[in-house]
This record gives structure tokens, sequence and C-alpha cells, in this order.
């Protein structure tokens, strides 16, 4: 058996987004995620090789946003879980939507989508998988959103794959614990940055936010991600009384989510919650929703989606206010609104008055938390991936193991 390890990075490794890398190891290559960077325009990592099994930590479009791509080439057999699979298929066929929408090439077609949903071999957490003649791979949660996965690949050596982890637990999930490896592939998206607060304070803080827009008489528009950030903010807000509206795609996820309880970590809560807040199903919905007090809305960056509608109304209400309650890459629109208190409405820029809050809802491990967790694995060696500044991650866990920061399209014997 040959003991090599090769690894190659296709795109997602020295950046936040569209992750994708191919593992060669004896007899076997795997492909790990496929994503995309949604973004005007989008970016797409490098093709891959052919590769025997792809492996599918999360639904996020930066971690699954091209596979039905590799379907337009040939069959694949993805390991990943119901959920992620579920999810997934909704993501892509809104990529789909959006890029006709916005003018770029698609980049697959439906039947595509509908290929590599077919073709997903559902996993989940504490089970575990032979692959190959000398190889077993063990599922861990990741604590990341619901239906999320770490990969534990077992032959001479193990080897841990992280995807995007959280060790806190949260409403919606519980966090992961580490898993001791000797080679160590760590994703560092808060490289460099811990979060300020523990969860319990940034919830209050929101609560006591929105409850100063509402006794002023403004509307509190909570921008939100669809997968995991929109039904942990139901959850947030269940018992506070306010009158909620619920519009986006999180709708639709939040039904999957129930579909399948044993990734929740407090289904009924989820289920009481989605009883209490009003779905917005039309225009006339969205009239109401602004006569409401709390709208919980996609996109969580803002880029599309139901909340431009929102704040085209509102973004000249200064009693009003967007609470932001997720990351904002670069160049989003969520971004703009941060930095320069200005949105971009499809092609027009405009002043927005509104006030505007940032409140750190994240569901990755904050800097102090990687280094823990890297160390508590034990690796001989680290590599650094998904991560703009993987220097802040570097320096601290040099004494730990050697540690890799490769390059997209380099590759690496390990």
């Amino acid at each position: 058996m040959n003991n090599g390890i090769k690894i190659q990075f296709l795109g997602g490794v020295e950046e936040v987004g569209r992750l994708a890398m191919v593992l060669e190891t004896g007899d076997i290559k795997l492909l790990f995620e496929y994503g995309m960077s949604p973004g005007k325009p989008p970016l797409y990592p490098l093709p891959p090789p052919p590769v025997d099994l792809v492996l599918l930590t999360h639904a996020h479009l930066d971690h699954s946003g091209m596979i039905p791509w590799l379907f337009s080439r040939n069959d694949q057999k993805i390991l990943t879980t119901q959920l992620t699979g579920e999810i997934s298929n909704l993501l892509h066929k809104d990529s789909i939507k959006i890029a006709k929408s916005e003018g770029y090439a698609t980049p697959y077609s439906t039947s595509d989508i509908k290929e590599s949903n077919h073709s997903i071999s559902p996993v989940a957490p504490s089970q575990n998988r032979r692959i190959g003649d000398n190889y077993e791979v063990n599922f861990h949660s990741a604590g990341h959103i619901p239906g999320s996965l770490m990969f534990e690949l077992i032959g001479d050596k193990k080897i841990l794959f992280t995807g995007d982890f959280n060790i806190n637990d949260t409403r919606i999930v519980n966090g992961t614990k580490p898993v001791e490896c000797d080679i160590l592939i760590l994703e560092g998206t808060y490289a460099g940055r811990d979060h300020p607060k523990k969860r319990e304070e940034i919830e209050k803080d929101l609560l006591i936010k929105i409850d100063e827009v509402v006794k002023r008489g403004g509307v509190a528009v909570l921008p939100a991600f669809a997968v995991s950030r929109s039904q942990e903010l139901l959850l947030v807000l269940k018992n506070s009384g306010y009158n909620v509206w619920f519009d986006g795609m999180g709708k639709k996820v939040s039904k999957i989510f129930l579909k399948h309880r044993k990734y929740l970590r407090a289904p009924e809560e989820l289920k009481k919650a989605m009883n209490k807040v009003n779905l917005v199903h039309s225009d006339q919905g969205r009239k109401l929703a602004l006569k409401g007090e709390v709208i919980i809305t996609s996109s969580g960056m803002m880029d599309g989606g139901p909340v431009l509608n929102y704040m085209n109304k509102l973004k000249e209400d200064r009693k009003s206010a967007v609470l932001l309650t997720g990351y904002q890459v670069p160049n989003s629109n969520a971004r703009l609104l941060v930095d320069k208190g200005r949105l971009d409405f499809y092609g027009v820029t405009e002043k927005i008055e509104c006030e505007v809050e940032y409140f750190d809802f994240s569901a990755h491990a904050g800097h102090s938390e990687l280094i823990e967790f890297a160390k508590k694995c034990n690796p001989e060696k680290i590599v650094l991936m998904h991560s703009d500044n993987r220097e802040a991650l570097a320096d601290p866990l040099k004494d730990v193991a050697e540690i890799f920061t490769p390059n997209t399209g380099e590759q690496i014997n390990l």
C-alpha cells in the first residue's frame, strides 16, 4: 500500500469561499467539497481530476455550490447527510435562478442538479463507511449548521477534514468536539478574530435593540441566511411577544429542518417558533409585514431576495433599523451597508437613513477556539484552509505541529 498522501486545493484555501480539495492516498482519490463564491460575478474553483468519491460537509454554497457541475462531466457518488442533500438541492436551483436574473451564464443545468441529488449516498454522524480496500471514513457532527459533518479518514494515518465547524452550542445545533488525528485540515474563517461575547449576551443585546426600535415606532429588519441563521433568530424571538414576519427561502428550509429532527437541538421549539410567526407569501403579505415590528428575511448578505424590497420602502425611515446577524463577505451588499451606509438596489446605489447594527451570531469557531481545537486534536501536521488570514493561525500553531499553507493549484505531499 502506498503511504503517501497528496493534497491539492482547487479553491477556497487562501480565501473564504469556493472551497474544493483533492486528496490522493494509496489507491483512492477523493474530492472534498466543490463550492462557489456567490458574487458579481460568481467565482468558481479549478476543474478537478477524475475522482472515486465526493465528500460534502454541508450545504452552504461556498462548499456545495458547484457540485452539480461535476455531473455535467461524469457520475460521482456523494457522501453527505440526507439533510445536506435536500438543502443543497434547494440552493442549487436558486443559484440557477440568480444567475439568470443577473445575466451570468448558468454553470450547470437542472438535470445536472437532479443527477447530483440522486447520487447522494446518505450518511449520519457517528456512522462510518469503508472506502477503497484500506480506508474507512468516520462522520462527526461539525456543530456549524444542522446536518453539517467533519470527515475523519482512517488508513495508515488519521486525517481530519473539518469543513466549517463550531465548538459552541447554539439554539439550533450542539457544538462539536476535537478528534485526535495525525493530519488536521483546519478551516480558519475567523483566524485573527475572536467572538467578543457569549451567545446569550449577543441574544440579549439583539432583543434590547429590537425593543428600542419598536418603542420608537420603527421596524427591525433582520437580514438572515436562509439556512440555519433565520431559524436560530426565530428561536431567539419565540417568546419575545413581538409581531414577527418571516419571508424568503428560510421558510422552505425550516420545513426541511423539521423533517430531519435528529439534526436539530430542539425540534419542538423550532416548530413552536414557526407557529408563532406570520409567514409572508405575497406582495400583500409584504405590505402587512412593514406594518409589523420585526421582519426576518433573506438574503443574509442583502445581495438579493425580499430584503431589498423591504429596504427600498424603509431606506429613509430613521426610526427603523437593519440588524445584521451574519458574516458580510467583502463586496457583498451588507458589507457596503456597514462600511458606507449605502445599498445597491439592482444597479442603483442609494443612501440608507435607517440605523444599522451588527450582532456577531457566528456559526464558526473564533480565533482562540480554532487554536484550542487544533491543540486538542494533537496532530503531527496541520493544513490551514478557508481563510484570508492564515498567518494569524500559523504562528501560534507552529509549536503544536508542522504547518502547511498551500496555494490554490499547488500539490503538497504530507
